[in-house]
C-alpha cells in the first residue's frame, strides 16, 4: 500500500492518458491511471520503479494493444470471445495494466510473434 501523503503527485498525459506520477522522498516512483474503469482502478498505484522512465516504459508496454495468433482468436471465438465492434475485430483479454477482463483491439502475429505485413488491430 501507498502512502498518498508522502508523494509528490504530478499529473501529466501519457499515451493520451492523464496519469498520476508519485514520487516518493526517496526517489521511487509510483504511477496511476485515473481515467481508467473500473475505479477502483484508477485509484491503484503500480510501482515501485526506480525512476519516471521505468514507469513509463512499464506503463505504455502494458496498455499497448495485444498481440494475438490465429490461434488465440480460434479459441476466444469458441469461446464466444471474438467478434467484430463497428468493423474492428475485437477480443476480450485480461488488461495488463487494470488486472480487468476487457473487450480490446488487437495486433495480429504469427505464431512465432512478428506481426503479419498489412495486418494490424485484428484486420485481414
Amino acid at each position: 500500500m501507498v502512502d498518498e501523503n508522502l508523494l509528490q503527485i504530478e499529473t501529466c498525459l501519457l499515451e493520451r492518458r492523464k496519469v498520476h506520477l508519485g514520487i516518493a522522498p526517496d526517489g521511487r516512483v509510483y504511477l496511476r491511471v485515473t481515467s481508467f474503469w473500473p475505479k477502483e482502478a484508477a485509484q491503484h498505484w503500480h510501482g515501485p520503479y526506480s525512476d519516471r522512465q521505468a514507469a513509463e516504459t512499464d506503463f505504455r508496454t502494458r496498455t499497448q494493444p495485444p498481440r494475438v495468433t490465429r490461434a488465440q482468436i480460434a479459441e476466444a471465438s469458441r469461446r464466444g470471445e471474438h467478434g467484430t465492434v463497428e468493423g474492428v475485430p475485437m477480443i476480450v483479454l485480461r488488461h495488463r495494466w487494470t488486472g480487468h477482463l476487457t473487450l480490446t483491439a488487437y495486433q495480429l502475429v504469427d505464431e512465432a510473434g512478428q506481426e503479419k505485413s498489412g495486418r494490424q488491430n485484428g484486420h485481414n
